[in-house]
């Protein structure tokens, strides 16, 4: 409430002096307000007052010459003035009345019924409203200024405040979405009844917090942190909620994505560690059919039994090189590469071999830049996405493949752990199919998860892929609903090729070998029996030691024989690292083949920097000779 001490400036627009004196007189006899009274004697003049913005309230007789009050009234709106406006009549006209209040006045008075306390109280009134509406613009700045959603609904759901935030979240405008029931166009089905526990709970407890997903009006989805207020009228019943939306879809993606990588991290410590002992496994079964064959090369029966041994051997070794690869990151040439080239090849390969039912659109850009790679590992990425691909459309569909140069900003990069700001050339590569299960979708890079039928999926395709993609310093996203489809985007850098084109593999020739003494170390009886047994069929002499310790005593008593060492990384007491280490030290110009299934970064220890060898387990016979035949005729440390 306002005090008496307080001078209100009040405008009189009239063209009767007698009504001007008049009602300078009424206003003279107030009691809790200070008027200080000015006169326009006419609708211009009346109006240039108004806009100065000089008033708190103003007084307009309807009658003002050609015009009327209700025309000035307009006037004035016209212009975004906010003075209060008070009609006064001549006589009680509802119509005028009415029309006047539909128009924005603050109040309307007969002047046949005006008297001191009405015309004080009317002033009063209305200069506390515009007092009040003026706050209430203030406080609504204030909220769109938020960086929060903040919305008010009715107890029947339908909105009735709506914020600039708002806007900007959902991309619906307060005009589309006041009066209008939020639930139809931000919620999916799946959400109606999380809806409906929220409003049960406010209505119970008077508020309630959680998270909730929306999608946007362009489709996109979004997550956001809920926070519920009830709100009661003065009767203490229950009238409108209040809503504070805080968006934290990219917080969500991001704590996900850390999860996704944490577990990735811990998967690939646990499958390597198994992959290397598989592969110790499968190292004397390799090499021992070798030795079977040339036993038993005139038994057609044994030679096709050895060769269903080989093929299922092989397999799993390629099964063990594929979980290393994700276990350890994936090796290979890096030179610079035409994205576009390596599509059109999987582009062929696909209409060639795909059912007819599966319509296969390729899209590359023209101006497509150059990536640093390898091009055998991009195209087995696409081939795998394309696979699954076709297996999700059984009843065919489309698979599109897109190339194109994009630009991540900051903004774009902190959406992704992986990711960097940069330019990138973004690969996409979507279907039509069945698409991947909410709960399976965070999983689907993990190696041995499978969405497919037993027996149909080794569970190591995506695996790769996302170990390729990350060897390529690039990342790897997936969007997918259910029964509508799926869309991989892989980001590979651009960046300025350092190595160049790798070098070809030398002509190896006859890789038997002519008597050279080879010594062969690892703590795996079986695997020293069997290379043994391997290499001596093939021409080497092979002598064998558990441990590094061992391995050093027999160099004391053969150093001047031993032509190469076959040494293990992983060992008990001495291990390889530490043997090699003493074997360049005493045995410089030696030559030394490293062999592990180690999931880590044993191969990139000063194994191969000092000019040795690094053979990855498991290994078959003919590996086994390429690796002796190097280092025994082009190592820069044979003697």
């Amino acid at each position: 409430m306002m005090t008496t001490t307080e001078v209100i400036d009040v405008l009189l627009v009239e063209d009767d002096e007698d009504d001007y004196v008049i009602t300078k007189a009424l206003l003279s006899r107030a009691e809790s307000i200070d008027c200080n009274l000015e006169w326009a004697s006419s609708y211009e003049e009346g109006l240039d007052a108004i806009l100065s913005g000089g008033y708190d309230a103003c007084l307009v007789d309807y009658r003002l010459g050609a015009h009327t009050g209700l025309d000035l009234l307009h006037a004035v709106n016209e212009q975004g003035n906010r003075t209060p406006i008070i009609l006064l009549t001549g006589q009680g006209d509802l119509e005028i009345d009415l029309t006047a209040m539909a128009a924005g006045a603050a109040d309307y008075l007969s002047k046949e019924e005006i008297d001191a306390p009405l015309l004080e109280r009317s002033i009063r009134y209305a200069v506390e409203r515009a007092h009040a509406d003026q706050r209430i613009r203030e406080q609504a700045a204030l909220l769109d200024k938020a960086r929060d959603a903040i919305i008010a609904y009715d107890m029947e759901g339908q909105v009735v405040y709506w914020n600039k935030s708002a806007e900007r979240l959902t991309g619906w405008s307060a005009e589309e979405m006041l009066g209008e029931p939020a639930r139809e166009r931000l919620y999916t089905n799946e959400q109606q009844k999380k809806l409906k526990e929220c409003f049960a709970t406010i209505e119970e407890k008077g508020e309630w917090t959680g998270e909730l997903r929306q999608h946007t009006k362009d489709g996109e989805d979004l997550v956001v942190e809920s926070r519920w207020t009830l709100v009661r009228d003065n009767a203490g019943n229950p009238s409108s909620v209040l809503v504070i939306n805080t968006d934290i879809t990219e917080r969500k993606q991001l704590e996900m994505q850390f999860l996704r990588s944490q577990r990735m991290e811990s998967i690939g410590r646990l499958v390597g560690g198994i992959a290397h002992d598989l592969g110790n496994l499968l190292v004397p079964i390799l090499l021992g059919v070798k030795v079977l064959q040339q036993r038993f090369d005139d038994d057609s029966q044994v030679e096709r039994t050895l060769s269903m041994i080989q093929k299922s051997a092989e397999r799993g070794s390629d099964m063990v090189d594929q979980v290393l690869a994700f276990a350890r990151g994936v090796e290979g040439e890096r030179v610079t590469l035409d994205p576009g080239a390596i599509i059109d090849e999987v582009d062929k390969i696909i209409r060639e071999t795909f059912p007819d039912r599966i319509t296969v659109e390729t899209e590359v850009d023209e101006a497509l830049d150059t990536i640093v790679g390898d091009a055998t590992q991009i195209q087995q990425v696409l081939m795998n996405l394309s696979v699954n691909a076709r297996d999700a459309m059984p009843d065919g569909g489309t698979l599109a493949i897109k190339a194109e140069n994009v630009d991540l900003s900051e903004s774009d990069a902190r959406r992704n752990i992986d990711a960097e700001p940069g330019p990138y050339v973004r690969i996409t590569v979507s279907d039509t199919g069945t698409g991947i299960p909410d709960d399976a979708l965070d999983k689907i890079f993990e190696p041995f998860f499978s969405t497919k039928p037993e027996g149909e999926g080794t569970g190591l395709g995506l695996s790769t892929a996302y170990s390729i993609v990350k060897s390529h310093d690039g990342f790897i996203d997936v969007r997918s609903e259910e029964n509508q489809g799926t869309t991989f985007r892989i980001f590979l850098p651009v960046t300025i090729a350092e190595s160049g084109k790798a070098e070809s593999s030398p002509d190896r020739g006859d890789t038997h070998g002519q008597g050279e003494v080879v010594l062969i170390v690892d703590d795996e009886e079986f695997i020293r029996d069997t290379a043994q047994q391997t290499l001596e069929s093939a021409g080497y002499r092979a002598i064998v030691a558990a441990d590094g310790a061992e391995a050093l005593e027999l160099m004391e008593d053969y150093s001047d024989a031993v032509d190469a060492v076959i040494t293990d990384l992983r060992m008990p007491n001495m291990n390889g690292h530490e043997l090699i280490d003493v074997l360049n030290e005493k045995y410089p110009a030696l030559p030394i083949i490293a062999a592990s299934g180690a999931s880590d970064s044993e191969a990139n220890t000063p194994t191969e920097a000092d000019g040795h060898t690094f053979l990855p387990k498991p290994f078959t016979a003919e590996k086994l000779y390429a690796a002796l035949h190097d280092v025994l005729h082009t190592s820069t440390k044979a003697g």
